[in-house]
């Protein structure tokens, strides 16, 4: 035989219910009992270039003209960091032989860099160079041979990195193959 249950569920879910209803109500009129916040209108931001220039003309010419004389200025402005760039920068180019995978410095003549000897010799040559001309940095950039060769093998290219390891150093395959990599 099926009993009744001792407590009703709606007992317990009848008052709940008052109390969520309740709640609610109070959570919709919440905004018109809370104080007004006073609007204030939203600041509009001054940048620099529109504070210190003038209002824009309204004749298209004058504005053509404005737009040449911006892009001369952005122009002068790029030739000018180009030219502070090279300025500090002196770049010293190495070469790799194609017929056996040795380096070469051309200067007045060829120059072979044998050994890591002939490497400190040619760094502190061109940082003494550097020093005199008055450039802050010394580069070198070793250009692989231009034609396909098997040279340089990964052991000459990690003796080269080995050697100019206390200096700024990057290789430039250019076109050439990479030979066996």
């Amino acid at each position: 035989m099926i009993r009744m249950p001792r407590r009703s569920v709606t007992r317990f879910f009848i008052p709940l219910i008052d109390v969520l209803i309740l709640l609610f109500a109070i959570f919709l009129l919440m905004p018109y009992v809370s104080d007004p916040v006073p609007e204030e209108p939203e600041p509009k931001p001054k940048s620099d270039a529109t504070a210190s220039e003038s209002p824009l003309p309204e004749d298209v010419r004058e504005l053509q003209k404005l737009l040449r004389e911006e892009r001369r200025r952005v122009a002068r402005l790029e030739e000018e960091r180009k030219r502070r760039l090279t300025e500090g920068l002196l770049v010293c180019v190495l070469q790799i032989d194609p017929q056996d995978g040795t380096l070469h410095y051309h200067d007045a003549e060829r120059q072979d860099i044998r050994n890591e000897a002939d490497a400190l010799r040619l760094i502190a040559r061109q940082k003494a160079l550097a020093s005199a001309q008055g450039v802050k940095d010394l580069y070198f950039l070793i250009l692989w041979p231009r034609v396909p060769s098997a040279f340089p093998t990964q052991a000459q290219e990690a003796q080269y990195r080995h050697w100019f390891r206390d200096v700024p150093l990057g290789f430039d395959r250019g076109n050439a193959n990479a030979g066996g990599k």
